[in-house]
């Protein structure tokens, strides 16, 4: 499944969620969803990182494990940016480009 597939079916199971929480009383606001978000990618992230700490200790890599947390991180990130307003292919291009011109830059130093 490439992005142009996988993106529209995650954006209806979010907007499912959203649906959801909203009957029980949550997500009445913009920022109340943004906050999620935000709230569940750092906890993803913190899920990431246990995983690698894990193995760091010695223990084996749980490899499903950590394609699904990769694979959570990226689709709160997609909703989070969604939401926000922020076209995130863009944002990384531009900041590819500000990274490429710091490192060339620093290498003619």
């Amino acid at each position: 499944m490439t992005s142009e597939t996988w993106i529209p079916h995650s954006q209806a199971n979010h907007q499912q969620f959203i649906e959801r929480a909203k009957a029980k009383g949550r997500f009445q606001t913009e920022d109340e969803i943004v906050n999620f978000l935000a709230l569940a990618l750092c906890g993803e992230a913190g899920e990431l990182a246990n995983i690698l700490k894990k193995q760091w200790r010695g223990d084996s890599l749980d490899r499903t494990a950590l394609i699904a947390e990769l694979a959570d991180i990226r689709i709160y990130l997609e909703h989070l940016a969604s939401h926000l307003g922020v076209d995130l292919d863009e944002a990384c291009r531009q900041k590819v480009e500000v990274v490429r011109k710091r490192l060339a830059a620093s290498e003619a130093a």
